[in-house]
């Protein structure tokens, strides 16, 4: 299960005890994010999807595995996917970027390093309100919001912004599957256009909107991001 942008393991953290007793769950932070080492990028995503899977190969060895990924890991789980082949039972896109359409990247954040410390808590506060919940803000979400940003030292958002997920998809032989929130302010009115795409290179795609989430959706609401999510990997 890979995390989104400016974030670690911990974009799962409300996933973690309603999924392990019947799945082995590996939460990586990325390479750049969280606890783990920088990673320098040129060109392409290639080494990081590399890097993350000689981690799984490392744990699990040689053995099928499905993906999850969650924005920006929606991407990077692609790219892994397309690496490991047949390997993969299913791919499944939360809230994934990459399409190369409209995206979170002309929302209203606001930056928030150049700020007193005592001011970063109000400015994460926003840009979780504008990008990534739909409901209420609350304190957990703040704290992790802060130190998933704090600790990010790679810039997920050029990739983000090209193409990278509608390019790779095409190159992919895995059953796939997507979750949103229905109020997700990625969207931006263009849900039947992202699910199109990813029905070109799976007819079969398995959908999913949950009504009332916003962008991080399982951590907005974890029991119907879990079930729509075990369907999914059951199916596979």
């Amino acid at each position: 299960m890979l995390h989104g942008g400016s974030g670690s393991w911990t974009h799962w953290s409300r996933n973690v005890m309603g999924l392990c007793s019947d799945y082995r769950l590996l939460l990586p932070d990325m390479p750049g994010f969280g606890e783990s080492d920088p990673l320098t990028l040129t060109a392409d995503l290639d080494p990081l999807a590399s890097a993350l899977l000689s981690g799984i190969e490392a744990l699990i060895g040689m053995q099928r595995f499905m993906l999850v990924g969650f924005s920006f890991g929606g991407l990077v789980a692609a790219r892994v996917a397309r690496l490991a082949g047949p390997r993969v039972g299913r791919l499944v896109l939360v809230g994934a970027s990459g399409f190369g359409l409209p995206t979170s990247l002309r929302l209203p954040m606001r930056a928030w390093r150049h700020l007193p410390v005592q001011q970063q808590a109000a400015a994460h506060r926003h840009n979780l309100e504008v990008l990534m919940l739909a409901g209420e803000v609350g304190a957990e979400a703040v704290r992790l919001q802060a130190e998933n940003a704090t600790r990010a030292r790679l810039s997920s958002r050029p990739w983000s912004n090209r193409p990278i997920l509608r390019e790779t998809l095409p190159q992919l032989q895995v059953p796939l599957g997507a979750i949103w929130g229905g109020a997700d302010a990625v969207l931006q009115d263009d849900l039947d256009q992202r699910i199109s795409l990813l029905r070109r290179s799976d007819p079969a795609c398995l959908i999913e909107v949950i009504e009332g989430a916003g962008h991080w959706v399982a951590f907005e609401q974890p029991g119907s991001f879990e079930a729509a999510l075990r369907a999914m990997l059951v199916a596979s």
